[in-house]
């Protein structure tokens, strides 16, 4: 304990002085220096001293008009751009903010909050893309109170743990802290479960930070399976349900595009598994599985995409339950039409995802559940009630 002490607050103190976090022959991650930038001439403010921030730069370029750097915390990655900052200004107005993107093109449409908590996406007619100089540009009304503006609306460290909390005071359910991060966070677990079988199902969220519509579609599907329902209720007396629902609290935590601080992309760790939160997962969902009489039907991972994606194994490739993932996103779309999940199967079997780590270990349909950035909220919400009701159904059928 003593050690991990000391380890967190040499990493907080790098963190306080914007040095890079590196390991011996590895790729550094860069924590940014938060602080606020204050304009006086305009009279306007930025802020990233928040959970979830992320501003890397900020400049005035005009009387009303700022630059924002957006840079991701270490090079080569997967461009999933994330930035999250508060603006304000000592009197109303109307300014411009130019996005700069340092390595990737502008992919999502800001959105807007008053307090943090409700979310709004940005206006089209305030919102332009400039692709030849990877810029953006918004026009935000500002003033005293503080304008959240986020490359998605915000599920940080404090919605996840509050959703965590009420599910762990239903009476059917157990919480546990499986690990902790390079950080020192816990990475914690629930599990759902009104029996003494020993059928999991077991459902991850959040490996990368920015991923916020994977974890609307978890909370979504979680709670479905957690509801008074006859159909949940029976599930719950016949399977156990396992979920990690923030693999990544650090980088969630630091505003990371796709890393935690080992600079390393969870979903490409389940092989080597050198980072704790993989570690932790595994060592979890092993210790689980090898108990006498005890077997796995799924491993659900939720991510987000471009656009809505089922990732699973590749007809014919022996599962059990047989076939699953393909009946399952059958049965959404029958009761779904108005969300269409893209099938692809074409993921390297050997790959270090948790996917194909999953369907090697169990023999189980391993399934990466991927909502697209811009998919309706209510849709999303919708889909995932419908799939845990499919899923449930499909497994209280498998002999």
């Amino acid at each position: 304990m003593r050690a991990r002490g000391a380890r967190v607050l040499a990493l907080l103190l790098m963190a306080g002085l914007g040095w890079p976090l590196a390991a011996p022959g590895r790729v550094e991650v860069e924590l940014q220096n938060r602080r606020t930038w204050d304009f006086p001439d305009a009279g306007v403010h930025f802020s990233s001293q928040f959970s979830g921030a992320r501003l890397n730069g900020c400049e005035q370029a005009g009387k009303n008009e700022f630059r924002a750097v957006v840079s991701p915390e270490n090079q080569p990655i997967n461009e999933s751009p994330w930035y999250s900052f508060q603006v304000w200004s000592d009197r109303r107005k109307s300014i411009t903010v130019r996005f700069v993107y340092t390595y990737a093109q502008p992919r999502t449409r800001p959105w807007l909050s008053r307090d943090g908590v409700r979310w709004e996406l940005i206006q089209d007619s305030d919102y332009a893309v400039e692709r030849s100089s990877r810029t953006a540009v918004a026009r935000l009304d500002v003033g005293p109170r503080r304008l959240w503006v986020a490359a998605q609306e915000m599920i940080g460290l404090e919605q996840l743990g509050a959703w965590v909390e009420g599910k762990a005071g239903l009476r059917f359910a157990q919480e546990s802290v499986i690990g902790h991060s390079i950080e020192d966070r816990p990475i914690r677990q629930l599990v759902l479960s009104q029996t003494t079988n020993l059928n999991y199902v077991f459902v991850i969220g959040r490996q990368h930070p920015p991923e916020v519509t994977g974890t609307l579609g978890l909370m979504s599907f979680v709670d479905t399976l957690a509801g008074r329902s006859r159909l949940a209720r029976e599930f719950r007396r016949q399977f156990r349900t396992v979920v990690v629902p923030l693999a990544n609290p650090d980088g969630v935590e630091h505003g990371h595009w796709r890393s935690n601080l080992g600079a390393v992309d969870l979903n490409r760790d389940w092989r080597r598994f050198a980072q704790p939160e993989t570690r932790a997962m595994r060592d979890s969902f092993l210790a689980l599985t090898r108990e006498p009489g005890a077997r796995a039907f799924a491993l659900i991972d939720f991510h987000s995409t471009h656009t809505n994606v089922f990732y699973a194994q590749p007809v014919g490739r022996p599962t059990y339950p047989a076939d699953l993932a393909r009946r399952w996103r059958s049965a959404i779309h029958e009761r779904c039409r108005e969300i269409h999940f893209r099938w692809d199967d074409s993921h390297n079997p050997s790959s270090a995802t948790s996917g194909a780590w999953g369907y090697d270990q169990f023999r189980a349909p391993a399934i990466t559940f991927e909502y697209g950035y811009d998919t309706d909220r209510r849709l999303i919400r919708r889909a995932s009630e419908v799939a845990a009701e499919e899923l449930m159904k499909l497994l209280l059928e498998t002999p």
